[in-house]
């Protein structure tokens, strides 16, 4: 399936078929994500591969009791490695620098006294996962599954539950298989919604 295609065919899906995923499927789509780019190619994103029905159950439970992400034959969890604390890093560490660029070296200084270095990383790597996560999803798609991205989730509770390390988080659930439900389609912005050129308030391409 041609990549236009597999975007145009993408769709959150919340109710699955009762049919396992091949295996040259599922590595492919974990291929794709260890391709991923990632900030500084620190390749920081971890996927756990969950198919047992009770370790399911649990992570739904604790994605706000959204039990039908159990009845998908593969949740894949997306994790973070937490292994680069910024309020650690001396000053002339380049990961440091750019954070103080983006966000502000007042703001850094704030969230560095913050006593807790497991939240404040975790705040901080929230994206990792999620461009290898597309990229699973897209992977997905061309070999006729979906998925559906899930953000509402106890951290904690989900990090218990698939006994991680203390520096590995998992930030999004993703359940995976073979749709069970036609979905509706949802309709998009259009371009001049959310797309500027060159200044903020520019009107047509110039």
């Amino acid at each position: 399936m041609e990549l236009k295609k597999v975007i145009e065919s993408r769709r959150s899906v919340r109710k699955f078929k009762d049919t396992a995923i091949p295996k040259s499927i599922l590595d492919e789509m974990l291929e794709a994500a260890r391709l991923a780019p990632s900030a500084g190619n620190a390749q920081n994103h971890v996927f756990g591969v969950v198919k047992d029905l009770i370790i399911k159950e649990k992570l739904a439970a604790a994605a706000g009791d959204q039990l039908w992400i159990a009845s998908a034959p593969v949740v894949i969890a997306c994790c973070a490695r937490l292994d680069w604390d910024f309020a650690q890093q001396p000053e002339d560490d380049y990961g440091l620098i750019v954070n103080k660029r983006r966000f502000g070296p007042a703001f850094l200084k704030h969230i560095s006294n913050y006593p807790i270095s497991k939240a404040r990383m975790t705040l901080f790597e929230n994206a990792t996962p999620l461009i290898p996560t597309e990229h699973i999803i897209l992977s997905a798609v061309s070999n006729g599954l979906s998925a559906c991205f899930v953000g509402d989730l106890d951290i904690s509770r989900a990090d218990k539950i698939l006994n991680l390390p203390p520096n590995v988080t998992c930030l999004y659930l993703l359940p995976v298989g073979y749709a069970d439900e036609i979905p509706k389609t949802k309709c998009r912005k259009e371009f001049p919604e959310i797309v500027f050129y060159d200044q903020w308030g520019t009107i047509g391409e110039v």
